[in-house]
Parts: C-alpha cells; structure tokens; sequence
C-alpha cells in the first residue's frame, strides 16, 4: 500500500486593476459589480470616444510629469 502524500496548492484570484485608476485595485465602488468588466463608469469612459481622448490625453499629461 502506498501512502504517497498528496499537495495541493491553493491559487489566488488575480486582483481586478482599475482601468480608470492606473495601479489601483478595482475597488467595486458600484452596487452589483464584479470588477471593471461591468463597471458602469468604465463602460461609460470607454465607450465615448470624447471622454476617452480626454482620459487618455490626463494619463499622457500625468506621465510627463
């Protein structure tokens, strides 16, 4: 009979990163949200053209600096 001893090894979720908050984590700020793949303010921000250039155009402006 073999006792061989087995290991399992417990995997951690990946953090959600904040697509609107570089280097923070998605901190579910809105009532029913998962992560920033159905965040209203994400979807809202991305799927504007306007206030996408405008929030590229900060992070450009941010990391200049």
């Amino acid at each position: 009979m073999s006792t061989a001893k087995v290991t399992t090894t417990r995997r951690r979720r990946p953090d959600a990163k904040c697509p609107l908050r570089p280097g923070e984590p998605c901190t579910l700020c809105q009532a029913c949200v998962t992560g920033p793949q159905d965040c209203g303010l994400v979807y809202l921000i991305m799927d504007d053209p306007e206030a996408r250039e405008a929030f590229a155009q900060s992070k450009r402006v941010a990391a200049d600096r």
